[in-house]
C-alpha cells in the first residue's frame, strides 16, 4: 500500500548516481597506483592496470588506466592464434603519445583458484615463470579523457605446446619507469568430461515497495530497451535455467485487457520458451531473512483478488496452464500442480460476470519445477538449507541452490557445482567465482571489461572440470542490480558453453549422483530479519483493522504483497534506498490505521431529559466500512445507548445519532466514544465528549410554552368577543 518511484525512474537515478562514483573511482585508481588497484578478497578480481604513470605530451607526470583481455571468452582454439585486446584510458588533460605494448604468456599454468586470484590481484613480475610467447604492438596517441586501443595476437605454434590449463596473460604499456601493466588469463581447453553444465539466469524486476508493478512500470521495463526485455532476450535461444519472479507475471495478468502491449508480448515470449524453470519467491523475497526471523515456512501471498478489475476481464477466460508451475511456498506441503493457467484467452462472450483468474493462474510461470529455492548468494547458512530442505512438493523433497563459498571441504569440492545433500537437505552447489565473473560481464556495457570477466569465468570453470571431470558444473548470474542487453546476452551465451560443455536442463542436474556436503558458511542477515519482524507486526495491526471491511483482503492482500516486495533481494545492494522505502511503508501503514476515526466533537449541552446526540465518523478509505460506536458514560447521570451500528461510506464523514437520557436535572458528565469493528477490534483511540446536562430547562421551557399558549388563547377569546360585540352594535341590536 506504499507508493514507490517507477522502475524506470529508479533505473535512471541509479545510473546518474553511479556516474560520479565511477569517475571518482577511476581518478583515485589512477592517482594512487598499484595498491589501490588490487581488489578485496570478497570481490571478483579483474585485469586492470597496476601502475598508472604514462608518458604525457607535456612531459609532466600524468595518469592512465590500462586493461587487457583475450577474445573468445579467453579460450584458445586449437591451431588458431589467440587475439588479445588492450585498451588505455587517458584520465589527464593532456594528450598521451603513442606507446608500445608488449604482450607475454608463460609455460607455467595457474594450477589453483588461489593462483588465479593472486595473479589477477597482484600481477607483479614473476621471474620463476618462463616466457613462452611474445607479441608487440602500439596503442596510438590518446586525446585528453580519451581511449586508445589495439589488438595483438599470440602465435598458434607457441600455444600448441601448452598442456590444457589456465595460463597468465600480461601486457606492458609504455617503457621504462612509465610502464603500465595489466593482466588477464586464458584457457587451453582439455577434456570437457562427462558432467553436466547448468546456468541459472533470473528474471527479476528492480526492487519494489508496492505489491505489484504498475502498468506504467511494466511498459517501461518490457519496452525494447527495458530491463525485463533485456533479461528475456539474453536467455532466448539458450539452454539457461530460468528463475522467474512470479510477481512479474502476476502484475501483467491482473491488468487483463488493459495490460501494456509490450508486457503482454513479454509474457507470451516467456511462456513460449522451452527452457526449464522454477519460481522464485513472490517479489524474490529474501529466504534467509525469513528463516532468521523465525518463519518455519517461506511467506507467500494468499490472494491477489483486490488487484483485479472485472471490466478488464469481460469477454475473456483463463486457458489451461502447464503443469508443475505451482508456488512451493503456498503451503508447507503443497498439493499437486497443474491448475488452469493465467493467460486470458478470448471466448467471444462479451457478457457480464467474467470469470476472474485465481492466484495459481495469475502467478503461473509456465511448465517448471515447483520445489527449488534460491537464497541470495552468501546467505545459504546451514539453518536456511535445513529449513528449506524440510519442505516438500508431492512428497518430493525440495532442492536449494547454494554458492560454493558456503560449502566446506577441499577446494575441488567447494568449487564444483555438485549435486549433494547437506544434513539430509538436497542442494545444488553453483561455482561462486565463475558466477561472480559472469555477473560482472552481464552488468557492463564496456566490451573489454566484459571480455576480462568472461575470460575469468572460463578459467574457474576449467579448473573445476579439471579437478573432477565427472562432476556437474553449475553457475548462476544471481540477481542483477542492473543489466545491459549486450552484457547479459554475452554472459548467458558464455555461461551455457563453459569448459567446452553444452548446458542442460534442471532435471539433468538434479538427477546426478549426490555427494555428501557440509554447509558451514553464509551470512545470517539479522538486520533484514529485524526488518521483517517489524513489517509483520505492522501487518498484524492492519489485519485487525481490516475487519471493518466486508472483504479484509482489500487491505491484507496488498500489505502481504508489499512486505514480500520490501523483502526482495534487489534491496540488498541498496541499503539507503531500502531504508527510505521502509520508512515510507511505515508512514503509509500508520496513515491507514488512522483513516477511520470519530471526529472529535465540541462540548455538548443536553437541555432535555432525553435526546439523541449526533456524532461524526470519518472514513478516508476508498471502501465502505462497518463499525460499532461504543458510547460509555463516566457516571450514572446519563443513560446512553451503549452500541450503535455504523455503516460509513467511502471517503466521507457519516453522521451517527446516539440516544441519551438524563437522570438528573443538571450536572456535568463525560461520554467515552470508541469505534470497534464487527469483530470487536478497537479502531482508533477513545474520544472523550464533555456533556453539560440541563434537564430542568425542559420543564421551564414547557411552562413558558404553556403560558404563552394560554395567553394566546385568552387573547384570542377576548378578540373574538370584542368582534362579536362590535358586529352586534353595528347591526343595531
Amino acid at each position: 500500500m506504499t507508493p514507490s518511484l517507477s522502475a524506470s525512474v529508479r533505473h535512471r537515478l541509479r545510473r546518474l548516481a553511479a556516474a560520479p562514483a565511477m569517475l571518482s573511482a577511476l581518478l583515485t585508481l589512477a592517482l594512487v597506483g598499484p595498491a589501490a588497484a588490487a581488489p578485496s578478497a570478497s570481490s571478483p578480481a579483474t585485469a586492470t592496470a597496476t601502475a598508472t604513470t604514462a608518458p604525457a605530451a607535456t612531459g609532466d607526470a600524468s595518469t592512465v588506466t590500462f586493461a587487457v583481455a583475450p577474445s573468445a571468452d579467453g579460450v584458445v582454439t586449437a591451431g588458431q592464434p589467440l587475439a588479445v585486446s588492450v585498451s588505455a584510458r587517458n584520465a589527464t588533460g593532456s594528450t598521451v603519445p603513442a606507446s608500445s605494448v608488449h604482450l607475454t604468456t608463460s609455460t607455467q599454468a595457474l594450477a589453483t583458484r588461489a593462483d588465479v586470484k593472486a595473479w589477477l590481484a597482484a600481477p607483479a613480475a614473476d621471474a620463476a615463470r618462463t616466457e613462452l610467447a611474445v607479441a608487440d604492438g602500439e596503442v596510438p596517441s590518446i586525446v585528453p579523457l580519451g581511449v586508445g586501443s589495439a589488438t595483438l595476437s599470440l602465435d598458434a605454434t607457441a600455444l600448441a605446446a601448452l598442456a590444457p590449463g589456465v595460463y597468465p596473460l600480461r601486457a606492458d604499456y609504455g617503457s621504462g619507469a612509465s610502464t603500465t601493466t595489466a593482466v588477464s588469463v586464458f584457457v587451453v581447453p582439455g577434456d570437457a568430461g562427462t558432467g553436466a553444465l547448468g546456468l541459472v539466469a533470473p528474471l527479476t524486476a528492480p526492487a519494489q515497495s508496492t505489491g505489484l508493478l504498475t502498468s506504467t512500470e511494466l511498459a517501461e521495463l518490457t519496452a525494447p530497451d527495458g530491463e525485463l526485455r533485456a533479461q528475456l532476450d539474453a536467455v532466448s535461444g539458450t539452454a539457461a535455467i530460468l528463475a522467474v519472479d512470479p510477481a512479474i507475471v502476476a502484475a501483467i495478468r491482473v491488468l487483463g485487457t488493459s495490460a501494456p502491449a509490450s508486457a503482454t508480448r513479454w509474457l507470451a515470449d516467456l511462456l513460449h520458451l522451452p527452457n526449464s524453470r522454477f519460481a522464485l519467491q513472490f517479489g524474490d523475497a529474501d529466504l534467509a531473512a525469513q528463516v532468521a526471523a523465525g518463519q518455519s515456512t517461506p511467506l507467500t501471498v494468499s490472494t491477489l483478488a483486490p488487484y483485479l478489475t472485472e471490466s478488464d476481464f469481460t469477454g475473456i477466460t483463463p486457458s489451461p496452464a502447464p503443469s508443475g508451475s505451482a508456488d512451493p511456498t503456498a503451503d508447507p506441503t503443497p498439493g499437486p500442480t497443474g491448475d488452469p493457467a493465467p493467460t486470458p484467452t478470448p471466448t467471444g462472450n462479451t457478457g457480464t460476470g467474467p470469470t476472474l483468474p485465481t492466484l495459481a493462474q495469475l502467478t503461473d510461470i509456465g511448465a517448471g519445477t515447483g520445489s527449488v529455492f534460491w537464497p541470495a548468494s552468501g546467505t545459504a547458512t546451514a539453518d536456511v538449507v535445513a529449513a528449506l530442505g524440510a519442505l516438500t512438493v508431492d512428497d518430493i523433497a525440495s532442492i536449494t541452490l547454494v554458492d560454493s563459498e558456503t560449502v566446506t571441504g577441499s577446494e575441488t569440492q567447494a568449487a564444483a557445482g555438485a549435486r549433494g545433500t547437506a544434513n539430509g537437505a538436497q542442494v545444488l552447489v553453483y561455482d561462486a567465482d565463475a558466477s561472480r565473473a559472469l555477473a560482472t560481464a552481464a552488468a557492463t556495457d564496456t566490451p573489454l571489461t566484459r571480455a576480462e570477466a568472461l575470460a575469468e569465468a572460463s578459467a574457474y570453470a576449467a579448473l573445476a572440470v579439471a579437478a573432477d571431470p565427472s562432476a556437474p558444473l553449475l553457475v548462476a548470474l544471481d540477481r542483477p542490480s542492473e543489466v545491459t542487453g549486450a552484457g547479459a546476452r554475452a554472459a548467458v551465451v558464455a555461461g551455457t558453453h563453459l569448459a567446452g560443455r553444452a548446458a542442460t536442463d534442471l532435471a539433468t542436474l538434479t538427477a546426478a549422483p549426490a555427494a555428501t556436503l557440509s554447509i558451514a558458511g553464509g551470512e545470517v542477515p539479522t538486520d533484514r530479519a529485524a526488518v521483517l519482524t517489524a513489517l509483520l507486526a505492522g501487518e498484524d495491526e492492519l489485519t485487525d483493522f481490516a475487519t471493518i471491511l466486508a472483504d479484509p483482503a482489500l487491505i491484507t492482500a496488498r500489505e502481504r504483497a508489499s512486505i514480500l516486495q520490501l523483502l526482495g533481494n534487489g534491496w540488498r545492494a541498496q541499503p539507503a534506498q531500502a531504508a527510505a522505502a521502509l520508512e515510507a511503508h511505515r508512514t503509509q501503514t500508520q496513515e491507514t490505521l488512522e483513516a477511520v476515526a470519530v471526529v472529535p466533537p465540541s462540548d455538548i449541552t443536553l437541555a432535555a431529559t432525553s435526546a439523541p446526540l449526533t456524532f461524526s465518523v470519518r472514513n478516508d478509505l476508498p471502501w465502505p466500512v462497518s463499525l460499532r460506536l461504543i458510547a460509555t458514560p463516566n457516571d450514572p447521570r446519563l443513560v446512553v445507548q451503549n452500541t450503535t451500528e455504523v455503516e460509513a461510506g467511502p471517503e466521507q464523514n457519516t453522521r451517527v445519532q446516539v440516544p441519551v437520557e438524563a437522570r438528573v436535572g443538571s450536572g456535568e458528565s463525560t461520554l467515552s466514544l470508541q469505534l470497534r469493528s464487527p469483530a470487536m477490534v478497537a479502531i482508533g483511540d477513545t474520544v472523550p465528549v464533555h456533556v453539560t446536562v440541563r434537564a430542568e430547562w425542559e420543564s421551564v421551557g414547557l411552562i413558558v410554552m404553556a403560558t404563552l399558549v394560554g395567553a394566546m388563547i385568552v387573547i384570542g377569546i377576548v378578540r373574538t368577543v370584542r368582534k362579536m360585540r362590535r358586529r352586534k352594535e353595528d347591526s343595531g341590536g
